[in-house]
């Protein structure tokens, strides 16, 4: 027994999540009190002086009311990996932490069940650096229990990527594509390892042709909606829907191009495909058809009777 102790737990689950783009929070749930929020990312390219508008819908999932306290902060890339650090505020002149602005306070109480559209505004200021700038707004909710002592906290946030033209690269290199060496049937997966060379956030376009042993187009895989941080490195994923039956030998060529439709990187690989299962299973029913064949001209005579 510890009557005499006041235990606080605190639980704080932050998702990161890389998706259909780089990095998103999705929803994050913990035992009484959890957030949802939409989107998870803001991309957008702003010139010095500029700004944009948008709304980030928070929504409170938990099983009654929570306090919620927001706050803003810069995060940077760690060179050669997925991997980002929360830095309060970045190092240079100017920071995506002062540009952004809520028309929310920093901390309210969020009702169980209640939705809130919080319109956000972000102005570059005509100092701004070119290349690439990027930030997180956090939401916060916590529950106090009747005693005071805190119970359960969630985190979740929205990843800010803003490009200021400028003198600003935008470039990067396919490092390894690979997929399977022998399949079966579809889908066919693949995976690009790309390394974002330039001075900003990169969301590597293209397609993956595939061609049969004769050398036909038979499918087209996009590639699209994965950033990638400056020096960062990460591995993309991309597959072929393939239908019907597949056989013989393949070629997968993807082609990578920047923003602007120039092409960075072309790599190609073989791939092999024999549907062993579909084979196996027609040699059974035939080993099965022979011996049944078989059985009944041994055990079961036919006699036809005639007056």
């Amino acid at each position: 027994m510890k009557d005499s102790l006041i235990t606080i737990r605190v639980v704080i689950l932050f998702t990161v999540l890389f998706s259909v783009a780089l990095v998103g929070v999705d929803a994050v749930y913990a035992d009484s009190t959890g957030l949802t929020i939409q989107p998870v990312k803001i991309s957008k390219t702003i010139g010095p002086g500029e700004s944009i508008s948008g709304e980030i819908i928070l929504k409170n999932e938990s099983e009654g009311a929570a306090s919620v306290e927001v706050t803003v902060e810069d995060f940077v890339p760690a060179a050669g990996s997925t991997n980002i650090q929360f830095v309060g505020r970045a190092e240079g002149v100017t920071t995506v932490r002062d540009w952004i602005t809520l028309d929310a306070p920093d901390s309210f109480v969020f009702g169980k069940g209640q939705s809130r559209n919080i319109t956000y505004t972000i102005r570059a200021p005509s100092h701004a650096e070119p290349g690439g700038h990027f930030g997180v707004v956090f939401f916060k909710a916590s529950d106090a229990n009747e005693q005071g002592q805190l119970k359960v906290g969630t985190r979740v946030g929205v990843l800010v990527f803003i490009t200021v033209p400028g003198n600003q690269l935008q470039s990067g290199n396919v490092l390894d594509f690979s997929g399977p060496f022998f399949v079966q049937k579809g889908p066919v997966e693949f995976t690009i390892k790309f390394e974002n060379t330039g001075t900003v956030h990169f969301e590597p376009k293209g397609t993956i042709t595939i061609t049969n042993i004769f050398g036909k187009e038979v499918g087209v895989v996009e590639v699209a909606g994965q950033a990638v941080l400056p020096t960062g490195v990460r591995d993309l994923a991309a597959a072929w829907n393939a239908e019907g039956l597949l056989i013989g030998r393949y070629v997968a060529e993807i082609n990578i191009v920047d923003g602007e439709g120039r092409e960075l990187t072309a790599n190609r690989i073989a791939f092999y495909a024999f549907p062993i299962l579909y084979v196996i299973a027609f040699l059974i029913t035939i080993i099965v058809l022979f011996f049944g064949i078989k059985f009944i001209r041994k055990n079961i005579k036919i006699s036809i009777w005639r007056k």
